[in-house]
């Protein structure tokens, strides 16, 4: 699954069903503080059985960047006093082998943005949130570059329908998750894609999208 959950309008305890009613292995997050993650995946296991852990992805702008006024607003969604910790995460209840965040390059214009690599094992997952006036396309690029040659599943707010040079990847299905169409997306490398869909939500401004994977043989 990948969702952008739309925080500080919205909480672990709108999200929690949501995500319950799909059962997903991995869900991808944008837009979530890193202790909505922590209480989100502890929801999840005590509410719902599932025994999700959380690892959190905070996008931390460069020292240059976080002066910019659009960062300084992103402190208040998470309340942070400090370093940001507003960004993406990841849930699993897959063991989990290692787990990063990257930058993409500051735009001064928006807030920094970045993807989240996290190591399963048997598959690599890229969760991601790129950014707007017309940053998209090197941060595809960017993007495509962390793709590996092993299963690698892409996910995450892209905020395009043309994912460019992600286009060698299998698309696991197109939906209008926004007002803006068809921006969010899971793209995979090594899977097969068995079924998708995008549940209808209220409590985000984004629709979840939902694959079921299998191996290629």
């Amino acid at each position: 699954m990948t969702w952008n959950v739309l925080t500080a309008r919205y909480g672990p305890a709108d999200w929690a069903p949501v995500i319950a009613a799909s059962r997903p292995d991995v869900v991808g997050l944008q837009e979530i503080c890193a202790a909505e993650a922590t209480t989100l995946a502890e929801l999840l296991r005590r509410d719902h059985g599932l025994d999700y852990v959380a690892l959190p992805g905070p996008v931390v702008p460069t020292p240059a960047e976080d002066a910019a006024p659009v960062n300084a607003a992103l402190r208040r969604p998470c309340s942070d006093r400090g370093p940001v910790t507003y960004g993406l995460a990841v849930l699993t209840r897959r063991p989990v082998v290692g787990s990063s965040v990257s930058l993409f390059a500051p735009d001064r214009r928006d807030e920094q943005r970045g993807y989240q690599r996290v190591d399963l094992g048997p598959l690599v997952v890229l969760n991601a949130h790129l950014g707007l006036n017309g940053v998209v396309g090197p941060q595809l690029e960017t993007l495509a570059g962390a793709v590996e040659q092993r299963p690698t599943v892409v996910l995450g707010d892209l905020n395009v329908e043309d994912v460019g040079p992600l286009r060698t990847l299998t698309s696991a299905g197109t939906f209008p998750t926004t007002g803006a169409g068809a921006i969010d997306h899971v793209l995979v490398r090594g899977l097969g894609v068995v079924s998708a869909e995008s549940p209808g939500t209220s409590v985000s401004d984004h629709r979840p999208v939902v694959a079921d994977l299998a191996v290629e043989p």
